[in-house]
């Protein structure tokens, strides 16, 4: 299985304190988990912006590749379709056949009944990829169950 990772949330993947990313990172060790990615500019640029260890991660072939015409040919498809304007991680989802779309807790987020919501709900980002991928969302670490065993396709 695949996830995909919002730009905004590489700096905490990459802190390893932060408890939210721990059952990513261990499910990309333990379960062959890895992260769908497209050699679009939009992908390599956000990814340079965000200091990935694009290379590391490579290596430790933890990163699926998906072709970047088809992603673009998507991406086109979905032009003036979205409320957010991250067409490319939508068009990578649909492409790549991944459900699970990782995005950052916002810092301020209230906790209710023990479980931590987006403070005014869904993102637009999260609605998009709702209506059009129809995956879920990996915000905290409670989420864990989204991450199965299943490789990438």
């Amino acid at each position: 299985m695949c996830i995909i990772l919002d730009a905004n949330c590489l700096g905490d993947f990459h802190d390893w304190s932060n408890e939210d990313m721990l059952p990513i990172r261990k499910w990309m060790k333990e379960r062959n988990g890895k992260i769908a990615y497209s050699d679009t500019e939009r992908f390599k640029s956000e990814w340079k912006s965000k200091r990935l260890n694009y290379k590391e991660l490579n290596r430790a072939g933890q990163l699926k590749l998906v072709p970047k015409e088809d992603v673009l040919d998507a991406q086109a498809r979905l032009a003036g379709k979205l409320e957010s304007d991250d067409p490319h991680l939508i068009a990578l989802a649909i492409v790549a056949n991944v459900n699970v779309l990782v995005v950052q807790r916002q810092s301020d987020e209230p906790l209710r009944g023990g479980r931590r919501r987006a403070r005014g709900g869904d993102t637009a980002l999260q609605k998009d990829f709702k209506k059009w991928v129809r995956g879920k969302i990996y915000i905290t670490a409670d989420h864990k169950h989204l991450l199965t065993r299943d490789t990438c396709p």
